[in-house]
Formats: C-alpha cells, sequence, structure tokens
C-alpha cells in the first residue's frame, strides 16, 4: 500500500495524500519538547490481539505513519509489558536516513527508553545489544537491587526517585539527555500516566475496522477531570481512521 491510497482530512481541506503530505502530517515542533502518544484501537475497545500483540490490528499504513514519526524523533518510549510483547528490533535507521537526521541536527538514531518497575526485561533481545543508540531504562527506587544489578550489565539504568515512575519526573529525566522529541508507543498504562499528567501534548490514535473482543483498553487510574483535546487531521485508508489529536491548551507543533 502507498500513500496513493490515503486521503487526508484537514479542517475544511481533503484529498489524495503524496509522500511529501504524509511527512507533512506528523511535525515536530522546532525547539520544544513534544511528547506524541501513538496508539491503535478496534471498533470496541481492544488494543491487543489474541497473541497479546497489537500487529493483528495494524495495517501497512499504520506503519508507514509509525515509520514516518519515528524519523525525526529523539526517544521511542515504551512500557516494560510492551517490550516483552512485541519484542522491538533494534533502533538502526538506514545510513542515509542516520545522515538526514544528523544533518537536522538530531542523533543517528532514536534511542530507546523502556520504563519498568521490576526491572524483568528480555536483556538477551538485540535491542539492547545492535541498536545504534544505547537503549536507556528507568525504574524506580521500589526495584529489587538484584534486578538492578543485573539490568545495568546490559543497559544504561536510571533510577527515580518514588515508588513509581512518574510522568513529570520521567520527561525533565529526558530533556536533560536531548531527548525532546518523545513518540510513547505504550503500552496503555504509560500512555494514561502521561495523559493525567497534562504531559501528553498529541495522540495519533489508529481506528481498526475490527471487533477483536477483549474489553476495553486499561488506562490505569481515573484522571480526576478528563483531559480535553481537539481533532486536527484524518487520514483513511481501506477502513482505517488515523486520527491526529492535540491536547486543547497546546500550541500547534
Amino acid at each position: 500500500m502507498t500513500t496513493a491510497d490515503m486521503t487526508m482530512v484537514i479542517g475544511e481541506r481533503s484529498g489524495p495524500l503524496s509522500a511529501g503530505d504524509l511527512a507533512a502530517a506528523y511535525p515536530w515542533p522546532d525547539g520544544r519538547p513534544w511528547v506524541r502518544g501513538m496508539m491503535v484501537a478496534t471498533l470496541d475497545g481492544g488494543s491487543v490481539g489474541a497473541d497479546g500483540r497489537s500487529a493483528p490490528l495494524s495495517s501497512p499504513v499504520d506503519r508507514l505513519i509509525m515509520a514516518e514519526v519515528r524519523r525525526y524523533c529523539d526517544a521511542v518510549l515504551i512500557g516494560a509489558s510492551t517490550f516483552r510483547a512485541e519484542r522491538y528490533r533494534p533502533q538502526r535507521p538506514a545510513e542515509e536516513q542516520s545522515r538526514d537526521r544528523v544533518r537536522r541536527g538530531l542523533r543517528p538514531a532514536p534511542t530507546l527508553v523502556l520504563v519498568s518497575r521490576s526491572l524483568d526485561l528480555p536483556w538477551e533481545e538485540a535491542a539492547f545489544h545492535e541498536s545504534t543508540c544505547p537503549p536507556l531504562v528507568v525504574t524506580a527506587r521500589s526495584c529489587d537491587p538484584a534486578a538492578l544489578e543485573v539490568a545495568r550489565a546490559h543497559a544504561d539504568v536510571v533510577v527515580l526517585p518514588g515508588e513509581r515512575v512518574r510522568a513529570a519526573s520521567l520527561l525533565r529525566l529526558l530533556d536533560d539527555r536531548g531527548l525532546r522529541r518523545v513518540v510513547c508507543e505504550g503500552g496503555p498504562h504509560l500512555l494514561g500516566e502521561l495523559a493525567r499528567s497534562g504531559c501528553l501534548d498529541e495522540l495519533d490514535l489508529a481506528l481498526s475496522p475490527l471487533m477483536a473482543g477483549g474489553g476495553q483498553i486499561p488506562l490505569g487510574e481515573a484522571a480526576p477531570e478528563p483531559g480535553r483535546y481537539r481533532l486536527v487531521q484524518v487520514i483513511t485508508a481501506r477502513d482505517f481512521l488515523f486520527t491526529r489529536y492535540l491536547r486543547a491548551d497546546a500550541p500547534p507543533a
């Protein structure tokens, strides 16, 4: 599938999409931090298939958009359960794409950032050993000391204060390390934490034309007040809807 199969709607304008249009459809702001969430959901609110992965709900266009968003991000942020289920591959762009990133003042590849309290991670995965930039693992003070020792043998590990990793502390850490363009790809609990804390600037939600069962998406505890977002863009492709929402008080990207 190519961009020729897609139609984009922005405000009152609509029409077919070119490759250049797709790149422009998912901008990153210059000079300020930006946190973008990405997730896919079925018509009945499922976030994973029977195998516990999101792939059965996805599509070629979904993967094309994800690749475009990652192209100029600083960090790919995920929770431990998402990493264990999805088995992320190394963050290792093609040589020309790496050079393009460097020309734009970015690191040659995004940094994979994992949030884990238990530090129960499959350390043998290639993502820890073959990524262009070493992955960063963020945990809380409540982590097990023995697990922490193992983790530090495989990755750059930062222990944040508190019993769990808080969104604000996590994003300050990333900002201090120059990781300002953050795309969070799940899981739902991590996205929920970012949203409840008012730290999620943008949500790119793909609506899959499937009924998968399994109940609603578990986003953790309810927010005291629901966060308000505004719809700024819709892309349609073979019964999928790819929506882009900005936090109501967030300046445009």
